[in-house]
Formats: structure tokens, C-alpha cells, sequence
């Protein structure tokens, strides 16, 4: 049986909350993605290794000078993919990158990645790629934006203009085994640069004191020994003067079956 079938009976075991439900059938999709994308080799959790792109920029874009442009890819797959993105096969530093402090996707896990590009111009026409990460497979989409009434390379100055925050990077959903570490990301852009906070499960602020869970500079939640009592959404916020947004990320602890 897939790990996510395993997940949605214990989750239906658990609660019937609206906010579980919801979540409960955000797997069932996910597993209905397995069944037709899904190659047959397996994890020892009992879970296939698989990789999806279930959301991907539409083929062209016509971008006006001045404006801002979102492109966005969202992935799912086993173990939790990653997504980098790249402009006329040349990679993008879409966030800054502030941390020493890499850790890899665990093989067990389970996620669903959310990834969006901000293009603030375009010269003649640029083709951007997203390539799609999960352990050694990978899945691209491509996108071709054209410019459209004469874009130009901005000024020093115009690159400093003020700007909201915006959460480029981000896990909807993350599942993985009690006790491992895991790192949920929440990688930002703003000007100036947004302060990067988040909640746990039960909506409180998570202090730089705390034994199990830290944040890292680059946004990153990092929680130590998942435990079954984090399943639920944690929040995280960027702030900075002109505004804030938030994403949540619904945890869900795996029971390991023996």
C-alpha cells in the first residue's frame, strides 16, 4: 500500500476537523497522482519514489515594462523535491541565500512545493525553465516571455524600489516519520528586507529560545525529533514596512509500521 493511503487512514482515524479534511483530501489527490505517474520501484517506508509537476507557468507570457511578472511551479514527490529556476539556461537567484546550514530532504519524505519567480523585465524574449527536484529525478516546464513594449535593464536605483513581501518558496504540505528532522522553507523577497517569523501548530510565535524548533536566517523552520503532537499548520509571516504575507504548511508526523 502507498505511504499516502497509509496517511489518509490514519488521518481519518484522528480527526474530523475541517482543517485535517481538507488536508486529508489533499493526499487523496496525491496519491491519485502516484497511481498514474508513479515508477515501481519502492522506499523501505513502503512508499514510491515519484515526482510530479501538478502546477506549471502556461507556455507564453507578455510582460510590460514596469510590471511585475509571477511565474509559479508546484511539484509533489517522494522524497520532498525542490525547485530551482532558470533564465535562457542560466540559473535564477530568485532568494538569497543566507544560510550555511544545508539538510537534505529526508528519503522518507513527502511534499508539496510551491515555487514563484518574480520577473521585473524582459529583453527581447527570455525562456525560463523549472527544473524540479526530487532525489534523482527530476521534471521541467518551460515558459517563454516576451517583451513587450520595450523593456529596458533597470537603473540601481529602480532595483531598490520599496517593496511588499512576497513568499516565494514554500511547502503546502510536508509529511515524514516521527523522529526525524525535518526543515520546512520559507524563502522571501521584499524591499527592505522582510522579517521572517513563524507560528506552530497551535498558533504560537516559536521563540529563538526554543529546545526543538528554530529558525533559521534564510527563513528555513527547522523542527528536531518530529513528534506526532506537530501535526497541523504552521504559519510563517515576512513583514517588512509596506506589508506582510503568510503560508501555511500542514505537517503530518508518520507512524512508522512495523
Amino acid at each position: 500500500m502507498y505511504l499516502v493511503l497509509l496517511f489518509t487512514a490514519s488521518l481519518l482515524g484522528v480527526s474530523r476537523s475541517a482543517n485535517v479534511n481538507k488536508h486529508m483530501r489533499l493526499l487523496s489527490d496525491l496519491d491519485n497522482n502516484i497511481e498514474h505517474n508513479v515508477a515501481q520501484n519502492s522506499l523501505q517506508s513502503g512508499a514510491r519514489r515519484f515526482l510530479t509537476i501538478t502546477q506549471r507557468p502556461e507556455a507564453t507570457y507578455t510582460h510590460s515594462h514596469g510590471e511585475m511578472l509571477e511565474l509559479t511551479c508546484d511539484a509533489v514527490g517522494v522524497p520532498a523535491p525542490s525547485i530551482h529556476w532558470f533564465k535562457n539556461d542560466a540559473p535564477v537567484y530568485e532568494y538569497d541565500v543566507e544560510s550555511n546550514e544545508l539538510i537534505d530532504s529526508n528519503p522518507s519524505s513527502l511534499a508539496r512545493v510551491i515555487s514563484t519567480l518574480l520577473v521585473t523585465r524582459t529583453t527581447g524574449h527570455d525562456v525560463y525553465t523549472c527544473l524540479v527536484s526530487s532525489g534523482a529525478k527530476t521534471a521541467r516546464a518551460t515558459t517563454v516571455v516576451y517583451e513587450k513594449d520595450g523593456s529596458s535593464i533597470p537603473s540601481e536605483r529602480a532595483k531598490l524600489l520599496p517593496l511588499e513581501p512576497r513568499i516565494v518558496v514554500t511547502y503546502e504540505m510536508y509529511v515524514d516519520t516521527i523522529g526525524n528532522n525535518i526543515v520546512l522553507p520559507c524563502r522571501v523577497k521584499g524591499h527592505p528586507k522582510p522579517h521572517v517569523t513563524w507560528r506552530d501548530n497551535k498558533g504560537i510565535p516559536i521563540r529563538k529560545d526554543s529546545s526543538r524548533m528554530r529558525v533559521l536566517r534564510s527563513g528555513e523552520l527547522v523542527i528536531s525529533s518530529l513528534r506526532w503532537s506537530d501535526m497541523g499548520e504552521f504559519t510563517c509571516q515576512a513583514t517588512n514596512v509596506f506589508g506582510s504575507q503568510l503560508a501555511k504548511t500542514f505537517v503530518y508526523p508518520a507512524k512508522v509500521s512495523v
